[in-house]
């Protein structure tokens, strides 16, 4: 994450390398769970690799950590005045699981014992959830020394988290030491739009800032502002550039925005004021849009049922705009492919879940809801649609692209992911191990009414990753093009044989686009396998309606058929329990079938209808 190049810089290490070999570690607590580099770009696409320490496993088990890790040998031998310790550090708790507590140490010897007798410097517990912190630590009586560097993990409560440290510097500050950590711009904008540009500055020197010369060139035009600001030593704060990013035309812009004066002078190091290759593009126009929503989970897990609810409050909360997959691990649903890949993202944490592959997310409603609210603003620079053909059980696939700006240095692919509701078994495998069983941990839809394990005779699963086609990172040269223009499209044949296990009619497909430069998921969407096939292969009549809906006493179901058909009705509750189930015979014309929902309790429902190879499903709310 850093980037300075201070010439009074005495020991840096912000693990771009991914390697702490030459820090030393103790374990104390003798638990085996130790301070380890872990990728939390997942988390924080600031923080890249940081030194951890858990005080949970994600399951069951809490611990309590007594953990260093002590830095390699800095020379100070030859230092004189003014010297700092500057970090990075943070909890990756939510409210309540994030009271890490932490010391640190400044020693002249590295081994246990000097360390235990030693007097820490600093000792905080954390005050902020989900928080990326700095602090500034004064080592100038070490001047003249070799020192060591210690953090300890200690003395933290039960159900919270992690620690992490990240961006280690011993150094002199300079008077005059702008940093620029970040720069935030959207990615994508319709034409004649103003787009505020914001930056993320540090004051790395010894005096306040109070001014800011600022530049953002776009390879062609500069565009400078004095900005004033009131920036105190050793603070970071965010400020807008006064001149909006605005382009007429289909454009994609690489930026560069350079701090070129700090107080009216040429800042003390110059190294650390460039942020470059900030993309931004506009759009001819706006493209439908999705999350990918994929929740890590296992029927092992006693904390999963926590994750099966939020996925499905976000399903039939956003059943348009949000592709929700459950990716299994070592149970009978796992797909080994997806599990890896995701564990890739997440760290293998159970439940957790990735947004667009971009952001880890530990599962709840409410964590779910805001990262869906965050993830779904914006726009999106390509229409992604999927159609469907077939023979027996196989099945042609046909994904199509279209993208709505220019891309010079595209890198995409597309992946076909297909997943299946209703999913049961009856080995021990399907039991759902449940922590919630009895109620001590609180509601968890429904979960706390259930025993642990729950039988498999109980449990229905939905949401299911069933197979990856195109893998995990999505299928070689399905955008075959490094070079994008506006109204470019692109399609692709993927092919699955649904297996005599499934049911076709739970089944969908879900289409991605992924950025292969970062692994983010572009957009996403998704079908029933019985609406992606093409019109000669459905069955089902025209003008289906359900009404009316919401409904109270009954709702009808009207469609209209060409010939005489089978069909079976069928209502399901949103735990995928079938609450109603009718058969009609020969139906033929337009017809109307009306159904009392007076055994229904209020809530929402799934009204499928069904011949004997296809179906057509809607959403139904009961009032009662």
């Amino acid at each position: 994450m850093l980037s300075t190049s201070i010439a009074q810089t005495y020991f840096l290490d912000d693990f771009s390398d991914q390697d702490m070999s030459d820090w030393i570690k103790y374990d104390v607590d003798g638990d085996n769970n130790q301070w380890d580099l872990l990728d939390l770009t997942g988390y924080n696409a600031e923080l890249g690799h940081s030194m951890v320490s858990f005080s949970t496993d994600f399951d069951s088990n809490n611990f309590d950590p007594d953990n260093y890790v002590v830095s390699p040998a800095i020379d100070l031998t030859n230092a004189t005045g003014e010297i700092v310790l500057d970090y990075t550090y943070g909890s990756g708790g939510a409210v309540n699981n994030h009271q890490e507590t932490y010391s640190v140490y400044v020693t002249t010897a590295n081994n246990l014992a000097t360390l235990q007798g030693a007097t820490a410097i600093h000792n905080e517990t954390i005050a902020n959830a989900e928080s990326i912190e700095t602090n500034s630590l004064d080592l100038s009586a070490y001047a003249g020394q070799t020192i060591y560097v210690t953090f300890r993990h200690h003395d933290t409560p039960n159900a919270m988290l992690a620690l992490f440290i990240d961006d280690i510097v011993v150094r002199t500050p300079l008077d005059s030491d702008a940093i620029l950590r970040h720069v935030d711009l959207i990615r994508y904008s319709l034409p004649s739009v103003d787009n505020t540009l914001s930056m993320e500055v540090k004051n790395n020197g010894n005096y306040t800032i109070s001014t800011l010369e600022v530049n953002w060139n776009d390879g062609t035009d500069d565009h400078i502002s004095t900005i004033n600001v009131n920036i105190p030593v050793a603070s970071t704060i965010s400020i807008d550039h006064p001149i909006p990013v605005n382009y007429a035309n289909i454009v994609e812009a690489n930026i560069t925005v350079t701090i070129t004066a700090v107080n009216g002078a040429v800042d003390g190091d110059t190294a650390n004021n460039v942020q470059n290759d900030i993309l931004f593009n506009t759009l001819s126009q706006s493209s439908p849009k999705a999350v990918l929503i994929e929740e890590h989970t296992g029927t092992w897990c006693g904390w999963c049922p926590r994750g099966a609810v939020a996925l499905e409050h976000i399903a039939t909360t956003y059943p348009d705009t949000a592709v929700t997959i459950a990716v299994h691990n070592s149970d009978p649903m796992t797909v080994s492919e997806y599990d890896s890949g995701l564990a890739s993202i997440t760290g293998g944490g159970y439940p957790n879940s990735s947004f667009d592959r971009t952001t880890t997310i530990a599962p709840s409603t409410s964590a779910f809801e805001a990262a869906y609210n965050t993830r779904i603003s914006g726009l999106k620079p390509v229409t992604l649609d999927v159609n469907a053909s077939i023979s027996g059980s196989d099945l042609t696939i046909t994904a199509n692209a279209t993208f709505y700006t220019n891309i010079n240095a595209a890198n995409f692919k597309l992946g076909a992911i297909i997943i299946e509701n209703g999913v049961t078994g009856t080995s021990s495998g399907y039991d759902q191990v449940n922590y919630y069983a009895g109620g001590g941990e609180g509601a968890m839809g429904g979960y706390e009414n259930l025993p642990d394990p729950v039988p498999a005779a109980q449990m229905v699963y939905d949401h299911v990753g069933r197979e990856l086609l195109g893998g995990f990172n999505g299928q070689d040269n399905s955008i075959p093009v490094s070079s994008i223009t506006d109204g470019d499209n692109f399609q692709y044949t993927f092919n699955y044989t649904i297996p005599a296990t499934s049911n076709q009619n739970n089944m969908y497909i879900a289409l991605v686009l992924i950025d292969s430069n970062t692994g983010a998921v572009i957009n996403a969407t998704q079908k029933s396998i019985n609406n992606a096939l093409s019109t000669s292969d459905l069955e089902l009549v025209s003008n289906v309606t359900i009404y009316p809906n919401p409904a109270t006493d009954k709702f009808n179901i009207g469609f209209d058929t060409s010939s005489a058909k089978n069909f079976t009705i069928t209502v399901t509750d949103m735990l995928g329990r079938t609450v109603l189930s009718q058969q009609h015979k020969n139906l033929d014309g337009n017809n109307t079938i009306a159904i009392s929902t007076h055994q229904f309790n209020a809530g929402q429902y799934i009204v499928t209808i069904a011949t004997p190879k296809t179906s057509y499903s809607k959403r139904l709310i009961v009032n009662n």
